[in-house]
């Protein structure tokens, strides 16, 4: 559906309660009622597939500068945490949190059924499964087990969420939950009701939508946040979770300041341009993010991950860009993250442009992790298998 399709769709539907709406009846058949409530989750999904060997850095691996020739990060410039790893040097506005121990890395991090093509990992990321057909994204089975969030939506999207038309949805693929999507979140800071700003929404979303009459309070906030479109997007989620205490879950997608993921993470040539300024703008939203939180009171409620598609080849390009990869390195954070390290971090190993090292730590443990010790949610056949949690929350 269109924007201005779903617009007259929203205009012609009954308008009933204003934000926040009220809460399902109790004792809704086949869910959890009042589990994870007032726990937010936001997933940053570094869309493209992020160089892990440029994020967290091997200085000391020669054969990292040895297949890197004109792309790899100065050993001079390097923020080292270990005496091997470090981060790239725009990532110094996370250093605060990586003091406080409220970040964690999750080292080797993705899923062994990668194809390296796009399209793909991503239905395999969205789904966290390889199945060729699959109706529901990992999110909507978690969440579908739990009563429905009573305010704006069970999902709401800032930016990019999904190249596929049949069902758009990404991680909340499936309509049993109500996702809504906003492109442009200075667009939503601005008019302040998401029937003003919605880009794409399914059949429950479109619901929820057409019941939030009111307008989105501006919150006070002191914090500053990049004007870029993803600092905006970090504003506005802080708006939201001001805002909306039952909403679950806020997705936000990095990409280029102008749209095009070629001009962030997804580096296949002129790595050095575009990589460092995509790493300097995630650090920085995410630092204001953390800002915004704490202000309003919810850095304690609140669950960062990351997240892609797939992780880069340790071997430069003849384009000085990476082709694709395997394994990643990933940041969780929040006010009752374990900060420090999880996992092993990938090895650097000189092989063909594409292609890289298998993940060690399989995402659907991460997913373990945010269903059952975040949201207190039995994650028992949500995938294929069980999987162990990790060990990244304080109680």
């Amino acid at each position: 559906m269109d924007r201005r399709s779903l617009l007259k769709a929203l205009a012609a539907a009954p308008l009933a309660a204003s934000l926040p709406a009220s809460p399902s009846p109790a004792g809704a058949q086949g869910v959890e009622r009042g589990v994870g409530e007032g726990r937010l989750l936001v997933l940053v999904f570094l869309y493209g597939g992020n160089d892990t060997f440029n994020t967290w850095v091997p200085y000391t691996d020669r054969t990292y500068y040895r297949v890197r020739p004109t792309i790899a990060v100065n050993r001079d410039a390097v923020l080292k945490i270990t005496d091997s790893h470090g981060f790239h040097p725009s990532l110094a506005a996370l250093m605060p949190v990586w003091d406080a121990k409220e970040l964690a890395l999750v080292q080797g991090i993705g899923y062994a059924e990668t194809t390296q093509q796009h399209l793909r990992d991503c239905e395999i990321a969205f789904t966290a499964t390889d199945e060729d057909i699959v109706t529901q994204g990992w999110a909507t089975r978690v969440l579908a087990r739990r009563a429905p969030a009573a305010g704006l939506a069970d999902a709401i999207a800032l930016g990019e969420l999904d190249v596929r038309a049949s069902d758009p949805m990404g991680p909340f693929r499936g309509d049993r939950l109500g996702v809504v999507q906003v492109h442009w979140a200075n667009e939503l800071l601005e008019k302040r009701r998401l029937a003003d700003c919605v880009i794409d929404t399914n059949t429950r979303g479109r619901e929820r939508v057409a019941r939030a009459t009111q307008p989105i309070p501006a919150a006070a906030l002191k914090t500053a946040f990049p004007s870029d479109p993803f600092g905006q997007a970090m504003r506005m989620t802080v708006e939201l979770a001001a805002a909306d205490r039952s909403l679950p879950v806020i997705h936000v997608t990095l990409t280029g300041v102008d749209n095009e993921k070629h001009h962030s993470v997804d580096c296949h040539w002129d790595q050095l341009k575009y990589h460092g300024d995509a790493l300097k703008r995630l650090a920085e939203g995410l630092a204001a993010l953390r800002s915004g939180l704490a202000e309003i009171g919810r850095w304690d409620e609140t669950l960062v991950a990351t997240y892609d598609e797939f992780g880069r080849s340790p071997m430069e390009n003849e384009d000085r860009g990476t082709h694709h990869g395997a394994a990643s390195t990933h940041f969780v954070m929040g006010g009752r993250v374990k900060g420090g390290l999880i996992g092993e971090a990938p090895r650097v190993v000189s092989m063909w442009p594409i292609g890289g090292p298998a993940p060690t730590l399989d995402t659907r443990r991460l997913w373990t992790t945010v269903a059952e010790r975040w949201w207190g949610i039995d994650a028992k056949n949500v995938f294929a298998r069980r999987h162990a949690p990790l060990d990244l929350l304080r109680a």
